[in-house]
């Protein structure tokens, strides 16, 4: 029997180039009462933490985030999903997700594997154009553009494990 999932909101690494950044593909998973506006601010806030930028590039703008050429806002209606970085090849997503649990390995005590569900996303009903439904087409007015998805992650932490194994071998103790 599978465990009772949580509600939250799942941030992860997307896009081709994230499929071989050496990271982990979850960054965070946070309460799913937090806000819009704390995820979107904190989204960028992870994006210049984990993005392999040099000293000087890792100050996070000033500008407001709304002005920032590396967000997007990719649903906004009904279950919002968030993006901050390099849009389409690497960049973190942010969207709330619910069934979350995770599961160890009964083989490797060092690897686990993530189990939540994707809810549906949502656009405005395009065959109501530019101004949307009027007040009685209001029920009609978004449109199913991505549907529910049950979605696994496995990671281990064993090659970080390893490599800092190696740098304590290496380094000479004083």
């Amino acid at each position: 029997m599978r465990p009772k999932g949580k509600t939250a909101w799942l941030i992860t690494w997307e896009g081709p180039e994230s499929e071989h950044n050496g990271r982990c593909k979850v960054i965070a998973v946070l309460p799913s009462r937090y806000g819009d506006e704390s995820v979107v601010l904190l989204l960028r806030v992870l994006f210049y933490s984990e993005y392999l930028y040099t000293l000087g590039e890792k100050m996070v703008p000033s500008t407001s985030i709304g002005k920032d050429s590396r967000f997007k806002e990719a649903y906004r209606d009904i279950n919002p999903e968030f993006c901050y970085g390099h849009f389409p090849k690497q960049y973190l997503r942010a969207r709330r997700v619910k069934n979350l649990y995770c599961e160890e390995s009964e083989t490797d005590c060092l690897e686990s594997t993530l189990h939540w569900t994707e809810l549906p996303k949502f656009i405005p009903n395009p065959k109501y154009g530019p101004e949307g439904p009027g007040l009685e087409d209001i029920d009609d007015g978004l449109k199913e553009a991505v549907g529910e998805k049950e979605v696994q992650y496995t990671y281990s932490i064993r090659t970080g494990i390893e490599e800092e194994k190696r740098r304590q071998l290496k380094t000479p103790s004083g």
